[in-house]
């Protein structure tokens, strides 16, 4: 073979399987970036944009724990969930205390003589709302300060998760840092756009709260062809596959290929928080096929309905017409407590509490 025949022998190798890979990885990559729309500015949609054709789901969204996911300090409407508190840490036996100076407001150790301003809150209050600070990492990235205290709905302030039992000679009196990147991930699930400069984001320019366009992520087209009379473009969710549903809402709430397989057990506490997973993980979810996230949750609103609605769902399929689903022993076949055995409350620390998606007999 001749050296030119060798060389464009090569070169269409090139073309023809080494290209096609590397046009391919970065949309793969992508799989796994939380969709705030910083990529794009197609995502630059606030909710209220979605009023004039669906007044109905955006009035009923603003009660949605979705919209209340972020808030900057200055437009916090909660504060007095935090000033004029204090706690102690038990483990660390550090005082706490949060106070306003002028428009800003700081989390204060006097113990350790340290103080820093809050930037942000992170949390719906469902569960748990956390003040954060913002600094800089070495890179110039947003750098995220997750304070040491948190509210909880039960107890009022209480330390946050992950920062019980703190080495006061090795860890920060104010709370943990994130890197750059972890914050940014934060932030990106968090909210509905961000804005880069020089690929870092910037936290003056961020549209707060999980809005329409985080899961409608072709809103702004479908507004946009509605004005001009042509077809819809909207992609209709509702026929999403259980697979699917569960992987787009795992873009923020956890995939199982998120997580080591040497973890996938029901031992780990750390899975409670991440719904997706011990969906993913439960015989009711493989084998139903049927079994997605909005047959019981509808993220448009509060979720405002008892055990015994939920427990429909259940009978749906385990009932005495269906010969080939199990029939709980323990209780009456039309028991209205399914989820208190098989997706209990499961508390992961003091005052906080999360429902296990893991279906599955228990000990």
């Amino acid at each position: 073979m001749t050296p030119v025949k060798f060389a464009s022998r090569f070169l269409l190798l090139i073309i023809v399987v080494v290209l096609p890979i590397i046009w391919q990885y970065p949309k793969q990559s992508k799989e796994h970036v939380p969709l705030a729309a910083y990529e794009s500015e197609s995502f630059k949609v606030e909710s209220h944009s979605c009023l004039e054709c669906h007044a109905e789901i955006v009035k009923e969204f603003k009660s949605a724990p979705h919209a209340r996911t972020l808030a900057s300090a200055s437009d916090f409407t909660h504060w007095d969930l935090f000033l004029g508190k204090s706690f102690q840490d038990p483990s660390t036996k550090l005082e706490y205390r949060f106070e306003q100076l002028n428009s800003e407001y700081f989390l204060r150790c006097d113990s350790a003589n340290q103080v820093t301003r809050v930037d942000w809150i992170f949390g719906s209050g469902r569960h748990a709302q956390t003040p954060i600070s913002l600094t800089q990492d070495f890179d110039g990235k947003p750098q995220l300060l997750e304070l040491a205290v948190s509210w909880y709905p039960e107890n009022g302030l209480g330390p946050t998760l992950g920062q019980t039992g703190r080495d006061r000679e090795r860890v920060h009196p104010l709370g943990t840092f994130h890197s750059g990147t972890t914050s940014e991930e934060c932030f990106a699930c968090h909210s509905t756009w961000l804005a880069l400069d020089e690929k870092h984001f910037i936290s003056s320019h961020i549209i707060p709260n999980v809005g329409c366009v985080r899961c409608h992520y072709d809103a702004k087209d479908h507004a946009k062809r509605q004005t001009q009379g042509l077809p819809d473009s909207l992609e209709d969710l509702s026929i999403l596959d259980a697979v699917e549903m569960n992987r787009r809402c795992g873009v923020c709430h956890r995939s199982p290929d998120e997580i080591p397989v040497q973890d996938l057990t029901p031992d780990n506490k750390l899975l409670i928080r991440f719904a997706p997973v011990g969906m993913s993980m439960s015989q009711c979810f493989i084998e139903s096929k049927g079994i997605k996230c909005t047959l019981c949750h509808n993220p448009h609103r509060l979720e405002d309905r008892s055990d015994a609605e939920f427990a429909k769902v259940c009978h749906g399929c385990h009932n005495q017409t269906q010969f080939n689903h199990a029939i709980c022993p323990k209780v009456k076949t039309d028991s209205t407590e399914c989820l208190s055995c098989h997706m209990p409350q499961v508390e992961v620390q003091d005052s906080l509490r999360f429902t296990d998606h893991w279906i599955r007999v228990r000990d």
